[in-house]
């Protein structure tokens, strides 16, 4: 049997899905006539957004020039699924500003649109990601190693602002399977700073929990 792939899209298209979904029984659930329950759903809808789009510049700044070196059309069906999504994110975000000056059955109204555009949005997003996770890896395993998708990975993660590396790990492992956790905090113990990652553990330790923290722990080479 031979071992998994480098896998660009695996961990991160998780942490992705639990948040888009978080998000929308966010809105489901939500009371819309309680300021609390409006704030809320407004924070989540912004965060995930600001998530979503930051994903995209990701793959448009690191991935599409490896796949457009193997495959120009499917690069171009990406990028244009990129800026196709732009005009669900930006009616999202205009019913969030609305919805923020609004109260009472009011809001409750424009819940229900939100609800409705988020759920339309969340389908065509999560086909996006289908491509992506099919077509496109397929176009990188057939033309590269897996030490150069590593490298890859490691260049956007090196682009990254420490801060910003560090809510994406919060967000992150709790979306990972135990395997894939003592993977990744394995491999940064092995070649990160001990104080980064004395840093890094902390904070999965945090989103873990003391009992999800133990069994990773058990597992890594210290």
């Amino acid at each position: 049997m031979e071992l998994p792939r480098v896998y660009l899209y695996g961990i991160i298209h998780k942490t992705l899905r639990v948040e888009l979904f978080d998000t929308c029984n966010k809105i489901a659930s939500a009371n819309f006539t309680d300021p609390g329950e409006r704030e809320e759903v407004v924070r989540a809808i912004q965060c995930t957004m600001s998530f979503v789009d930051e994903h995209g510049v990701h793959e448009d700044t690191f991935v599409e020039p490896a796949v457009r070196s193997v495959n120009a059309d499917l690069a171009n069906r990406v990028r244009a699924d990129h800026e196709a999504l732009d005009p669900g994110t930006k009616l999202l975000l205009g019913l969030v500003s609305e919805l923020s000056g609004t109260e009472g059955m009011m809001a409750v109204a424009i819940g229900a649109r939100l609800h409705g555009q988020y759920c339309s949005f969340l389908g065509e997003y999560l086909t996006h990601m289908s491509v992506e996770e099919n077509q496109v890896n397929e176009a990188l395993w057939s033309a590269y190693t897996d030490e150069e998708l590593a490298g890859l990975r490691t260049e956007l993660q090196g682009s990254l602002p420490p801060q910003r590396f560090a809510e994406l790990v919060a967000l992150m492992v709790p979306a990972m399977n135990l395997q894939e956790r003592i993977g990744v905090l394995g491999g940064m113990e092995m070649g990160a700073p001990p104080a980064v990652f004395e840093a890094l553990s902390a904070i999965a330790q945090n989103a873990l929990g003391e009992a999800g923290w133990a069994e990773v722990a058990k597992e890594l080479p210290s």
